[in-house]
């Protein structure tokens, strides 16, 4: 992908694509945050959870797309290769007083029997800017490239 660069988020828990001029920064517990170094730019975070044991309310018939259709409150899942599953919801959030548009992507990938991991996706831009051409272009490119990562099947140690 030109002017792109491979993120490989948690040696490759997930990998997918980003604009190569993109600042990447890496907090303590793993959580990635990527953003374009200019005023008002959008700004993506990655996080990763892993449900390894059974919740109480988690049977054994539940499939990844449940859980996650349970995590992200929507029904509207999308399935991609490899029995990985993505739910997408879009919300409006207000912190300190300001107005924020939050996409939040929840991919769900079936790693053993009632073992999933979920990687979960956000990116927040303030709400004006919701038809603003850059804007909607960084959305198509981050639904792109949600869409095209590589999210194996991989247990942690």
């Amino acid at each position: 992908m030109s002017g792109m660069k491979l993120i490989n988020y948690r040696g490759g828990l997930a990998r997918f694509y980003l604009p190569s001029s993109w600042v990447e920064e890496y907090d303590h517990d793993g959580r990635g945050t990527f953003f374009e170094d200019k005023p008002d730019s959008g700004t993506l975070r990655v996080s990763v959870i892993e449900l390894d044991e059974p919740r109480d309310d988690l049977g054994a018939a539940d499939t990844v797309g449940d859980v996650v259709a349970e995590i992200s409150a929507t029904d509207s899942i999308a399935r991609l290769p490899g029995g990985v599953v993505v739910a997408q919801t879009r919300q409006i959030i207000f912190v300190d007083g300001c107005e924020l548009l939050w996409h939040t992507w929840h991919i769900g990938i079936p790693v053993g029997r009632a073992h999933f991991r979920i990687i979960i996706f956000t990116h927040a831009i303030r709400a004006f800017q919701e038809f603003d051409p850059h804007t909607r272009q960084e959305l198509a490119m981050l639904n792109r490239s949600i869409a095209e990562g590589a999210y194996p099947a991989v247990r942690l140690s």
